[in-house]
C-alpha cells in the first residue's frame, strides 16, 4: 500500500514534470507576434496564384493554402494586389507570412522555407504560326529577340545563360503578346500553363507553343525565414503531405489545368 502510494506520487511528480517541460518547450516555440499568418500570392500567374475580374484571389496555391490551414484550424488573412516584386520583398521581410506558390530556386531557398513541391510544369518558348523558327537547343535562342515577364524565375542554369542572349522582361501578359504579335519580339518566354488564358484569346490565335521545353519549374508554398509564424511549418508540412498522398492537391490542380 506504502509502495501503491508512492509510485502515484512519483507518477503525479513526472507528469506534472512533462507538462512543466511542454509548456516551456511551445512557448520557446511558438511565437507571441504570430496571431494570424499573413498570405500573399502573384496577381496574374495562372493556374497558381491570380485575381480574377471580381477582385477574388484564385489558383492552384491560394486554393491548397486554404486547405492545410483549414485542417490545423487556423484563420489565414490575405494581402493580395501587390506588384511581384514588392510582395517578394515583404515576404522576405517577413511582415508576409506565406507566399502561396513560387518557382524554387537557390536564390529563393536562402530566404523562404519550402514546402514539398506541389505541381512542377515546363518553361516554353512561343512564336507567331507565320513566323516560326527551330528550337531544340537553347543555343536556337541566340539569333532570335525574346521577351518574358518581369521577375520570372529561369532557373539557375538558364538565368545565366540568358545574359548571351537578347531577351527583355515586360511587366504584362498582355503586354508581351502584343510584342509578339507586333513582332517587336520573335518569341516569348513563357511557363506552359501560365500562357493557356493567353493561348484562349481571339487576338493570338496565330500564336504556338513549341514542343521542347527550356526547362521545368518546380512549384512550392513558402513560408518566411522572418516570419513569426514560422513554428507553424513544419505543422503545415505534414497537413500537406497527408493532403497530396489523399489525393486532394491532384484534384484542386485538376480543375485548373487539363492533365
Amino acid at each position: 500500500m506504502l509502495y501503491y502510494s508512492s509510485l502515484k506520487k512519483t507518477v503525479f511528480i513526472i507528469t506534472i514534470t512533462a507538462l512543466l517541460f511542454s509548456t516551456i518547450s511551445s512557448a520557446e516555440t511558438a511565437s507571441p507576434d504570430c496571431q494570424i499568418p499573413v498570405v500573399t500570392g502573384a496577381n496574374n500567374w495562372f493556374p497558381y496564384s491570380y485575381i480574377d475580374d471580381k477582385n477574388i484571389q484564385k489558383g492552384i496555391g491560394f486554393d491548397v493554402v486554404e486547405l492545410i490551414f483549414a485542417d490545423l484550424n487556423i484563420p489565414i488573412k490575405y494581402r493580395f494586389g501587390l506588384p511581384w516584386i514588392r510582395a517578394m520583398k515583404e515576404v522576405n521581410q517577413g511582415s508576409i507570412d506565406v507566399l502561396v506558390a513560387n518557382y524554387w530556386t537557390e536564390e529563393r531557398a536562402k530566404k523562404l522555407v519550402m514546402s514539398t513541391e506541389i505541381a512542377r510544369e515546363s518553361l516554353n518558348v512561343f512564336t507567331l504560326k507565320t513566323k516560326p523558327f527551330i528550337f531544340n537547343k537553347w543555343d536556337d535562342l541566340k539569333k532570335q529577340r525574346g521577351a518574358m515577364p518581369r521577375g520570372m524565375a529561369l532557373g539557375e542554369a538558364f538565368k545565366k545563360y540568358s545574359q548571351n542572349i537578347d531577351l527583355i522582361e515586360v511587366n504584362t501578359h498582355q503586354q508581351i503578346f502584343k510584342m509578339l504579335n507586333k513582332e517587336r519580339v520573335d518569341y516569348v518566354l513563357l511557363a506552359q500553363y501560365s500562357a493557356q488564358p493567353n493561348l484562349l484569346q481571339k487576338e493570338n490565335e496565330n500564336v504556338v507553343m513549341q514542343s521542347t521545353p527550356v526547362n521545368y519549374y518546380s512549384v512550392h508554398i513558402s513560408f518566411s525565414k522572418n516570419s513569426s509564424c514560422l513554428y507553424l511549418f513544419d505543422q503545415f508540412e505534414q497537413a500537406l503531405a497527408e493532403r497530396i498522398n489523399d489525393g486532394s492537391v491532384a484534384k484542386i490542380i485538376s480543375t485548373y489545368v487539363s492533365s
